[in-house]
């Protein structure tokens, strides 16, 4: 068999194998009001489960302010060709923050997980930036405040109703209420957030290897 006759074959079996597949649907949670957020082929069903998709917040929300969100959805559930998900997290984008972040501020980064109503764990990465440089002591204070803040709001609401709240203008404005009377605040942020599932054992070894590969 020639070169090109067997190329023409690969390029046939290949051509062929994309028109068996089914272009699915990929829909937001019901908290984003189920909108479709893009599309993904696969042979079967099963293929595309756990796979994640992302949108921005602004197209979510009609909110053109929002655009330097980002959210993340694993699909969970195919029905016909429509591909259903749970939300998988969020962040802010870092040109966003390097905008709030200029000389003479203050910025104080912290990481809690917390568990939310319905049990479900996730990782929260709150962000504030204060006008003027400050001592630790504040810094820990403050940081302190908001971890407490945020581990009892989570605990109140089940994950769906969180991610609202989070991801709204709610959390800023009740976060700074806690923390004004140890220093006042000029921006106040969730800049990530990550559902904490666990690990197969498929995964555990690609990220092993991939940090092996550093």
């Amino acid at each position: 068999m020639s070169k090109e006759k067997a190329a023409r074959i690969a390029a046939k079996k290949v051509k062929d194998k994309w028109k068996s597949k089914i272009w699915y649907t990929i829909l937001a949670t019901e908290s984003f009001g189920k909108k479709e957020i893009g599309s993904t082929p696969a042979s079967e069903p099963g293929e595309i489960i756990g796979r994640i998709s992302e949108a921005y917040l602004s197209n979510l929300t009609g909110d053109f302010k929002l655009s330097h969100v980002k959210v993340y959805f694993r699909i969970n559930k195919v029905e016909g060709d429509k591909a259903y998900t749970e939300f998988e997290g969020h962040e802010i984008n870092q040109d966003y923050i390097r905008r709030l972040v200029r000389r003479r501020k203050t910025r104080i980064d912290s990481v809690i997980d917390v568990v939310t109503a319905d049990g479900v764990k996730i990782r929260l990465k709150p962000l504030i930036i204060l006008d003027r440089k400050v001592i630790k002591n504040v810094e820990t204070n403050i940081r302190n405040a908001i971890n407490e803040f945020l581990k009892e709001k989570a605990s109140s609401l089940p994950l769906d109703q969180l991610v609202v709240y989070m991801l709204s203008t709610n959390y800023p404005n009740d976060a700074y209420e806690k923390i004004k009377n140890i220093y006042p605040t000029r921006k106040i942020e969730l800049r990530k957030s990550e559902v904490l599932r666990e690990k197969n054992k498929q995964e555990t070894i690609e990220e092993a290897q991939a940090e092996a590969e550093v």
